[in-house]
């Protein structure tokens, strides 16, 4: 189970880097205070608008830290259909580091946006990253969202990622990836970890194993910066160390929850990430944690129930997406890994989506919702994205993920094992099957384990690495499920509202819009009638979407309205869009994202978007 992975140190090269430039370390941050990126004294920038039939588009645009450019990706993250180049072609990753937007006010006519976007100096690989942090303000006489002076490039991080902010806007929270026992070497306000943490949580590194010291590994820290009470960007924030389990490869994805208040009185952050653990020998192995901070007295309670530092799901956690529920006032994670323990080999390998909640033990593993092709180097054919909260017992999951059986055999199987009639409505709704779970899915491929060879067969998948062409066994498709509060699809089954015949499709975007509506976001990437090779790790084909498409569907899938391509505009395929007050929702990307636009994966300008349903 131990893997290895190349250790990320861009932090020193950041320090060296600060340092020439005399940056005194202060404030909690290892190398220098927040830096003031300065006024903007030039006028509003013009409004682009886009019609959509259902909606509409206003499309503005701001300029990154000094004129820096965004980071690249991590290389080796895993989107859901491809993944970026390996560890020796770092310089080739075409996509931004993911940016993180989090919004308030939006219960005025005046509501802002707070945006975290990773940048950088130079082009090359080796050049230092900085996390930054950004204010922006809906201004009624252009109809979009304009940059203000409220920004700051972050001297305390290599990259910053999840954002948060309190509905009035005065308190804004970023998570900010620091260095290897950073916490060590300057202050911060509290190291939460060492003081609540998990005994792996405190395992920065393997550097006394006796028998691999050539072979250490290291793992960086992730803090938690906060502005209060209004306080400028500009102004040094106050730091907190809540997780040292962040190294290695396959990371970069940490979305950042605040609950102002809930029934019991608790103000709260929760994010997912990644986590490594070191083992004696030398190696390592990674699952996913959910972490939840007490902000009333800064503490981390994972022995009651509130959190895990470990097993999201079987296997190797590709991507984890943490969730609350304000109705069950809870937090989960849905995850996606590269292998589950029901089937094993006999479909092919299976990776785990599986969904897991804040009241779990943390030694179990979550509950699995569905399975797609996998490989345990964490290449996978699809991914669990999105949990949105409907009722206080009700969530909805957004995954992607290819077909593995046929209508036919599917309806076969129901017809004859399950003896359900097909002529009746509600088929996915009832129980299939009296398995530990009732989903006709996993009640079909349960039931293939047992019958003839043959009888009940899956769709064969094609080889994840790399095929003379992409075949159409290999096209994902986009899909809807209700998940109850202890991560559970019994009963239910995934409705797909999005399939493509041609082409793959990923990148899901999905925000509830408070109107009974649902938009909805994904990308095409390559294409069974481009009849050209394909290789799912390292080409720009299955990392650079084609086109990217918006649509509206209610709460059961039923398309409403889309899906319609929105031209050379899109959003980072593990961005989230947020929802901006009823029918409104906003994000940020790079200007020109599509395959044929794209020119360049780091850019200065970036675009704010501000999306509103004409329902």
């Amino acid at each position: 189970m131990g893997k290895r992975g190349e250790v990320r140190r861009p932090w020193l090269r950041s320090l060296l880097w600060l340092g020439a430039l005399g940056l005194a370390a202060c404030g909690g941050g290892p190398s220098g205070p927040n830096t003031e990126i300065g006024a903007d004294e030039s006028a509003p920038n013009e409004i682009e608008n886009v019609d959509l039939g259902f909606g509409t588009l206003a499309i503005g645009s701001f300029d990154l830290a000094g004129k820096r450019t965004n980071a690249r990706e991590v290389y080796q993250m895993t989107h859901y259909i491809g993944r970026t180049h390996g560890e020796n072609e770092k310089d080739k990753v075409h996509v931004p580091i993911r940016s993180y937007v989090a919004t308030c006010a939006v219960d005025t006519d005046a509501p802002r946006m707070f945006v975290s976007v990773s940048v950088v100096d130079g082009e090359s690989p080796g050049a230092p990253t900085y996390g930054s942090v950004y204010e922006l303000a809906y201004d009624a006489a252009t109809g979009g969202f304009q940059p203000t002076t409220n920004r700051a490039l972050l001297g305390q991080c290599y990259e910053s990622h999840g954002i948060a902010v309190s509905n009035d806007c005065a308190r804004v929270a970023v998570l900010c990836n620091a260095p290897y026992k950073a916490s060590e070497k300057y202050p911060v306000a509290k190291d939460i970890v060492a003081e609540h943490g998990t005994s792996w949580m405190q395992t920065e590194d393997n550097h006394d194993s006796a028998n691999n010291r050539d072979n250490f590994k290291e793992n960086d820290q992730i803090w938690l910066l906060e502005w209060d009470q209004g306080a400028p960007l500009t102004e040094t924030p106050v730091a907190y160390v809540v997780n040292k389990m962040h190294g290695g490869t396959h990371l970069g994805a940490q979305e950042l929850i605040y609950v102002e208040t809930d029934s019991q009185g608790r103000t709260s952050y929760g994010f997912s990430v990644t986590a490594r653990v070191f083992d004696g020998g030398g190696g390592s192995h990674y699952s996913a944690g959910l972490t939840i901070v007490n902000r009333d007295d800064w503490s981390v309670d994972m022995n009651s129930g509130r959190g895990w530092d470990w097993a999201c799901g079987d296997g190797h956690v590709a991507n984890i997406r943490a969730f609350y529920n304000p109705g069950s006032e809870t937090y989960g994670a849905i995850c996606t890994s590269d292998w589950n323990d029901w089937f094993g080999g006999l479909h092919g390998q299976l990776g785990t989506i599986a969904i897991k909640m804040e009241t779990s033990s943390n030694i179990s593993e979550g509950r699995a919702i569905h399975f797609v092709p996998s490989h345990a180097s964490m290449v996978t054919n699809g991914g669990g994205h999105k949990v949105l909260p409907v009722d206080a017992t009700t969530n909805l999951a957004l995954i992607v993920a290819p077909r593995l059986i046929t209508d036919d055999d599917m309806n076969r199987f129901l017809s004859d094992t399950i003896g359900v009639d097909l002529n009746q409505t509600g088929t996915f709704e009832q129980d299939c099957a009296d398995w530990e779970s009732k989903n006709c899915f996993f009640a079909y491929l349960i039931e293939s384990e047992y019958a003839e060879e043959g009888v009940y067969p899956s769709i064969s998948q094609q080889g994840l690495f790399g095929a003379d062409v992409l075949e159409s066994r290999s096209l994902s498709r986009i899909g809807l499920a209700r998940v109850d509060q202890d991560g559970s699809i019994d009963g239910q089954a995934f409705q797909w509202f999005v399939n493509d015949d041609d082409c793959q499709v990923s990148d899901p975007q999905m925000v509830d819009l408070q109107n009974g509506r649902y938009l909805v976001g994904y990308g095409t990437f390559q294409c069974v009638s481009e009849a050209e090779g394909y290789n799912r790790v390292g080409d720009k084909r299955s990392i650079i979407p084609r086109s990217f498409h918006l649509m509206e569907i209610d709460i059961d899938g039923n398309v409403l309205g889309g899906p319609v391509d929105i031209g050379e505009h899109g959003w980072g395929g593990l961005d989230d869009i947020q929802v901006l007050g009823p029918g409104r929702a906003a994000w940020v990307y790079k200007p020109d994202p599509t395959l044929g636009t794209e020119n360049g994966p780091l850019h200065s300008e970036w675009q704010s978007y501000l999306y509103e349903s004409v329902n």
